[in-house]
């Protein structure tokens, strides 16, 4: 396995093999382009037309009421913002504007304006990122050996092996224009993987909202058309059990949202996700996956760089009113870090996941249960159930973990129900073993 060396440099701490410390030019940000822009603003700003200003070039705004200031079209659903300034002209005088999520990878130029500039800048930690550069690996094999041991990667097979025997796995990159009725079908499966999987969590997840899920539904299938947007599906027949929704930028892939559907967890099908679009990302000459904003072991375990997502805050010193609204904002943005650190947003999520009612009965229902393995039994005490038909839905994950445990193909697999109403005792028999699942039994 490589040896990975740590680096710090302007605050962004990566491992490295040769190269120094870089940037990353966009030329052709899906986040400040006209289709992303356009349909952000119908969604969440009334259709209003968007503001220029001729002293920053790359992106557009709106009037924020609550601060008096300019904020960025997209405000905090893009996946990193840059811009370049033009010190000659002058409009930016008298005003304040905030832009949020720039990432410090990205090749935004030095801020340098003459001395005679009132225009001034002010950088605003707020989140971490991180990221897969594979630039100097000949393919994700090498990638992965040196940041895994080799017990990790016999994990990463046994799972994927394991996931493809059980089931009839397939795998499909969209990065394309398709049907309406094929998007709409995977987008609908899509948002009822991400509910159950935040139900599972019971925390409540802003981007299920509806005004916010109709947006990425129309932005996504625009996108797709202009190969700026991408969908990795994970079939089990013809059933998507595991989506990531990507958006791209040269030779950038903004890894935006991962699901997977709960009952296959023992398959870690997450990690056979990122497998999948790094050999994506080699075939097609990507040199950085990025999995931007958002502290989770996995980003730590899978990037190769950590960088910071920085809020920017450009006003005019020569004016009180901009020096004020932009002190204003830096105070309302630290307090909200702070607050994050000190893990209020999480409590807060916890909280209105359980006053929104959205508490599954079903899961509460066969939370208590016992497992063990028998040697035999009477098929004349039990009847063979339909174990996908919607009444056993609940039961999907026990018999998908003895899939998993056995190396059982689900084909071979039958489960039986006691027919005793005194005890839910449920069979699941295969080739090499019966498991016994009691439920409510103390």
């Amino acid at each position: 396995m490589k040896k990975k060396t740590k680096k710090t440099i302007q605050n962004i701490t990566f491992t490295e093999n040769k190269h120094e410390y870089f940037f990353v030019f966009m030329n052709q940000n899906p986040f400040t382009s006209s289709t992303f822009e356009s349909i952000w603003s119908k969604h969440f700003n009334d259709n209003n037309a968007l503001l220029s200003f001729k002293f920053i070039n790359g992106v557009k705004f709106i009037k924020h009421s609550k601060f008096g200031t300019y904020v960025n079209a997209g405000r905090n659903l893009t996946k990193g913002i840059d811009y370049s300034l033009d010190y000659n002209e002058t409009d930016y005088k008298g005003k304040t504007f905030l832009i949020y999520d720039v990432p410090t990878y990205f090749g935004i130029e030095e801020f340098n304006p003459p001395k005679s500039s009132g225009l001034k800048l002010k950088k605003m930690f707020q989140y971490q990122g991180f990221l897969m550069d594979v630039s100097e690996f000949k393919d994700k094999d090498e990638y992965i050996n040196a940041q895994f041991s080799s017990k990790n990667r016999r994990e990463f097979r046994s799972n994927q092996r394991r996931l493809e025997t059980c089931f009839n796995i397939t795998y499909e990159f969209i990065n394309e224009a398709v049907s309406r009725d094929k998007f709409d079908k995977l987008f609908k499966q899509f948002h009822t993987l991400l509910n159950e999987r935040f139900e599972d969590k019971q925390v409540n997840y802003h981007h299920l909202s509806h005004n916010k899920w109709a947006y990425y539904t129309e932005l996504v299938f625009e996108m797709l058309k202009e190969k700026k947007a991408s969908l990795l599906v994970i079939y089990n027949e013809e059933e998507p059990i595991g989506i990531t929704l990507n958006f791209h930028a040269d030779t950038v892939l903004f890894e935006t949202i991962t699901v997977f559907d709960p009952d296959y967890y023992k398959f870690s099908i997450g990690k056979t996700s990122i497998i999948k679009l790094l050999e994506w990302c080699f075939e097609n000459g990507f040199t950085i996956s990025d999995f931007s904003k958002g502290d989770f072991e996995y980003k730590h375990k899978w990037g190769n760089l950590a960088y910071d997502f920085n809020y920017h805050i450009l006003y005019d010193s020569k004016s009180i009113k901009s020096i004020l609204t932009s002190k204003y904002i830096e105070l309302f943005y630290n307090l909200k870090l702070y607050l994050r650190k000190k893990k209020v947003n999480e409590i807060y999520r916890k909280y209105k996941f359980l006053f929104s009612g959205n508490k599954s009965k079903e899961n509460t229902r066969h939370s208590n249960f016992k497992m063990s393995n028998i040697n035999e039994f009477d098929e004349n005490d039990y009847d063979l159930i339909d174990f996908y038909s919607d009444d056993y839905k609940f039961f999907l994950v026990f018999i998908y973990s003895y899939a998993f445990a056995t190396s059982e193909p689900i084909q071979n697999v039958k489960v039986f129900r006691s027919k005793e109403n005194s005890t839910e005792t449920y069979l699941i028999s295969g080739s090499k073993k019966v498991q016994q699942v009691v439920f409510n039994s103390f």
